[in-house]
């Protein structure tokens, strides 16, 4: 099939000046409780708590959750004043886009509930597959509320800015194509973990207190490990200086964060950012790119940041627009529906073959434990249709759906059941299964029409039983994806939707968002950069109806841990400590043995 290209901007990429960027805020909380019927013993500790972009389950307090919730909103205006073309305000005439679910921890010891093994120093969590995008965070203190004037001094609260920095980043590959350079992603989480909000104003470019005393710590003349080069590039694999690999990372989000300070400080330097990022998206490399955009060399740049660190930093504040109390809803849950909470999260996360039968056996456990609770009876269901008798869980759905068939959930995993079911079958049976998903996936679409994966089921089973799906299906497939950029899976079929619609520059331009993502499985980069090769070669309708129907192509699941940057600080405070009283305990021995002392150990500010 013939087609033409351009070489497509990475993102749309809108910065606006400080007072309208920072002209967003809404005021306090407006809470609603629902209280789950029973005797107190009978309920859970976790509880569920709604707002308009976020779905929070947790085991702390109400009083946690609310400002919360009222803090992640205005982040969420904010970023959308920054990033998108229509300005902070959501189309009306498209449903919005699918809630953000988050798990907030009263402890660390709950992060251990995520499939996979944890790093040290982790105190949150970003996840995407095709089965859900979910962030896990923890409480580590109370979010007291700011006045204006405490906005630009009040010590940064630790829960928020973990919270923020995940959040910030999640915005970016949600709403955006941009997936490099890896340094303004990791800057612009950053910058925008400090943002504070006051019931009248908004504070943004302060520097995270751990991303500052990392700066002081090379200013006082330790070793760096880093050279400005190596920032732009993303090259961290030979930095292995003080606190080790996570010393490495915190020392390339400290000068990340810097460069996307000066990046968005002046109307200048926004310019030359947005163009900066064009000539990243087109393939330019990040080094040279830089030099084009905002003409200074790697080497100069160094000189450049110092001398921007020592003028001061300006924090933008800015007055509110008015906008209505954020509503926030909450649920108790009952004790069996928050026995299954954190077992229907790692099912979301796609886990392993190893993990996920594990998953099964304890669901199964506590589904015979609490027969009655509908939600249980959903995860378990989920868990049989990935790891078990999908027959099986389609007799309790359809049981579930005769009682009430008002959720979107239960058709969505009844259509599912049904798909994998047309996959172990042949002719009639498959033909009956494959209607049958259809029937309950459109009908899940019909109830939540901007959930990632009731889209991405949905056209499968579009895909499967219709020789070629219709024009509808492609479109519907696009337009969920257009409001989840972050779903590996949901890019995929989008961008081969685009092509099998005529779209060749709009399928380029999403295929690119797997190739430059550094996040992605390298297997899933390379398939991307091959089909971008394929798409400006040639290719026919039916190689692209037949990728579509590939069923041998993994789903590996995205993970971006938070570390606590205060720990890796002082990890790396004590090994440069430790580093410099072996080079003094040295310098005094060859002293008093006569011979003339060594050089200088501790290394300056030079690299190691």
């Amino acid at each position: 099939m013939p087609m033409s290209f351009r070489v497509a901007l990475t993102a749309t990429f809108v910065l606006l000046s400080a007072g309208a960027a920072s002209a967003q805020q809404a005021g306090t909380a407006n809470l609603d409780r629902v209280e789950v019927a029973g005797r107190k013993t009978e309920v859970s500790p976790w509880f569920r708590a709604e707002s308009p972009h976020f779905v929070v389950y947790s085991d702390t307090r109400e009083e946690d959750v609310a400002p919360l919730l009222d803090n992640l909103e205005k982040l969420d205006r904010l970023l959308r004043a920054y990033l998108l073309p229509a300005g902070p305000a959501e189309s009306q005439a498209e449903p919005p886009a699918s809630k953000l679910t988050l798990y907030y921890h009263a402890s660390l010891s709950g992060l251990r509930a995520v499939p996979g093994s944890v790093p040290v120093d982790a105190v949150g969590l970003y996840t995407s597959c095709a089965e859900g995008v979910q962030g896990f965070g923890v409480h580590l203190e109370r979010m007291a509320a700011l006045d204006d004037e405490q906005l630009e001094k009040a010590p940064l609260n630790d829960s928020l800015t973990h919270v923020f920095e995940a959040y910030a980043r999640h915005f970016l590959y949600r709403h955006t194509d941009i997936r490099s350079p890896a340094w303004f992603i990791d800057g612009f989480a950053q910058y925008f973990s400090s943002v504070r909000f006051s019931a009248q104003q908004t504070v943004v470019g302060r520097a995270p207190r751990d991303v500052a005393g990392y700066l002081r710590f090379l200013g006082a003349g330790r070793k760096y490990h880093l050279e400005w080069e190596d920032v732009l590039a993303h090259r961290l694999a030979d930095a292995h200086g003080h606190g080790g690999e996570a010393g490495a990372r915190l020392e390339f989000q400290a000068k990340s964060w810097l460069l996307t300070h000066y990046a968005l400080s002046s109307d200048d330097n926004r310019k030359r950012l947005s163009r900066y990022l064009r000539l990243v998206g087109d393939g330019a490399s990040p080094t040279a790119a830089f030099e084009r955009a905002f003409g200074l060399t790697s080497a100069a740049l160094g000189p450049a940041m110092w001398r921007y660190g020592q003028r001061g930093m300006e924090v933008l504040r800015g007055a509110p627009q008015s906008l209505p109390p954020t509503p926030v809803r909450f649920r108790t849950l009952t004790r069996g529906a928050g026995e299954f909470v954190l077992v229907d999260a790692a099912l979301r996360s796609c886990p392993g073959r190893q993990v996920g039968e594990s998953l099964l056996k304890e669901a199964s456990e506590l589904a015979a434990r609490f027969p009655e609770d509908r939600p249980g009876r959903l995860t378990w269901s989920r868990a049989q249709i990935d790891w078990g008798d999908p027959q099986a869980a389609l007799s309790r759905l359809e049981a579930d759906l005769r009682e009430d068939d008002t959720g979107f959930e239960a058709p969505y995993l009844a259509g599912r059941a049904h798909l994998s079911l047309a996959g172990r079958g042949e002719g009639a049976s498959r033909a009956a299964h494959l209607q049958a998903a259809r029937q309950h996936l459109q009908r899940a679409l019909a109830l939540n029409p901007r959930s990632p994966e009731v889209a991405l089921a949905g056209f499968k089973a579009e895909v499967a039983a219709a020789d070629p799906p219709d024009d509808a299906a492609f479109q519907g497939v696009i337009a969920v994806w257009q409001t989840a950029r972050d779903v590996d899976a949901l890019t995929r079929f989008a961008a081969l939707a685009y092509a099998l619609t005529g779209k060749a520059d709009e399928a380029y331009q999403a295929l690119g968002t797997l190739a430059q993502n550094g996040e992605v499985p390298a297997a899933m980069a390379q398939w991307a950069r091959e089909w971008q090769g394929r798409l400006e070669t040639g290719v026919t309708r039916g190689e692209l109806l037949a990728e579509l129907r590939r069923t041998d192509v993994p789903d590996v699941p995205v993970k971006e841990w938070t570390l606590n940057k205060r720990r890796v600080l002082q990890k790396v405070e004590l090994s440069a400590g430790l580093e410099a009283a072996d080079a003094f305990i040295k310098d005094r021995q060859q002293q008093s043995d006569g011979g003339p002392p060594p050089g200088n150990a501790a290394g300056g500010a030079g690299r190691r």
